[in-house]
């Protein structure tokens, strides 16, 4: 089982990413001196994709700051005022007589739920993810694909909750930009019910170290270990969610289909 945070969001992201938006508006480009951040990298497993990035995560038109080239060689510009792109997107979407909701920025505390509890500074602290279900969306000619940094190719269908996943420890990232800064430290141990028909419970801890600045951090989360029942169903025992250096050069990188 995914942590509720991460299901939180992917449910948030997978509702407002379900409508293919407006296809007819020219990406628009970023100047030299808009970058905030540039991300290059190889992927482990090219496969001859290639197409402009996308680095919008919601149900907004596309973004393109980035490339990825036939080798697997990519590189993706993250833009420095990116609250007010996604606040321009977000504006132009909620305008749009086929809205079926008002889109509005996440808050700290509606992203990580489940550290209510904890030492948590600024929970009202609005931020915008970047890419879809932690995944940069790369448009070709005739397909769509994502790329994104994991521990492996499985690992993150595992978290986003792809029924043929097997659950594994392991880890991936993904990068958010916060339009206040926020923080939040600490653990929570709960106990769950495997719920396959034994009625064995597990303990699951969930530990926080996150301090995050105003502005682009990169998030690390990781599954540190598993526990299993007597019918060998696996769930998430130990997990960490971690802000590193923004200039960490997260790997390896993989792509996959939607």
């Amino acid at each position: 089982m995914m942590p509720k945070s991460f299901l939180f969001f992917v449910l948030i992201t997978l509702l407002v990413s379900c409508k293919n938006a407006s296809k007819d508006t020219a990406p628009p480009e970023v100047p030299p001196s808009e970058a905030a951040l540039m991300i290059e990298n190889t992927l482990q497993n090219a496969n001859g994709m290639e197409g402009k990035i996308n680095i919008m995560g919601y149900f907004v038109v596309p973004f393109y700051t980035g490339e990825l080239k036939e080798n697997g060689s990519f590189q993706i510009t993250l833009p420095n005022h990116f609250d007010q792109v996604t606040g321009r997107a977000f504006e132009a979407y909620n305008a749009s007589p086929i809205a079926d909701y008002e889109l509005h920025y996440s808050t700290a505390l509606e992203s990580f739920p489940d550290a209510d509890g904890l030492s948590f500074k600024e929970k009202g602290a609005r931020l915008a993810f970047a890419g879809k279900y932690y995944r940069f969306e790369v448009t070709g000619t005739n397909t769509s694909s994502y790329i994104y940094p994991a521990s492996s190719e499985n690992f993150l269908r595992f978290v986003v909750g792809t029924k043929d996943a097997a659950p594994e420890t392991g880890y991936h990232y993904y990068y958010i930009y916060a339009k206040e800064p926020f923080s939040i430290h600490g653990a929570t141990t709960t106990d769950n019910l495997f719920e396959d028909g034994t009625e064995q419970i597990y303990k699951r801890t969930d530990s926080y170290n996150l301090d995050i600045n105003k502005g682009w951090n990169l998030i690390r989360y990781e599954v540190n270990a598993l526990s299993e029942s007597s019918k060998g169903t696996e769930k998430i025992s130990k997990s960490v969610v971690s802000n590193l250096g923004i200039n960490t050069k997260p790997e390896p990188w993989f792509i996959s289909s939607k």
